[in-house]
């Protein structure tokens, strides 16, 4: 929830923050990669815009909450190498094509 409190938008903060505080939904912030772990510098999930969505390919792991998360608040590639080619993407877990799964343990 920290990064849609200090970086959404008016509209996300009035739609997410009331319902995660009353507990009606839950977030989670999804970094961690199969391939990097915690290298957020180097994170391979890419997101390409599309009108006026963002088409976002690639996998996270480990991500604390994110079998019972309604959204997350996801790092992603935008441009090129490094931190500063990295983006913040909102995603609903009904997203068409999003998956999740436990991870076995």
């Amino acid at each position: 929830m920290p990064a849609v409190y200090h970086f959404g938008n008016d509209y996300l903060k009035d739609w997410i923050l009331p319902l995660v505080l009353k507990g009606e939904k839950r977030i989670c912030l999804a970094v961690s990669e199969p391939f990097g772990a915690s290298d957020v510098a180097n994170l391979r999930t890419t997101a390409v815009r599309d009108g006026d969505y963002y088409i976002v390919n690639g996998a996270k792991k480990w991500i604390t909450g994110g079998c019972t998360a309604d959204y997350f608040t996801t790092a992603v590639r935008t441009g090129g190498k490094g931190a500063k080619g990295l983006s913040m993407l909102l995603i609903e877990r009904n997203t068409p094509g999003f998956k999740i799964k436990p991870l076995t343990t």
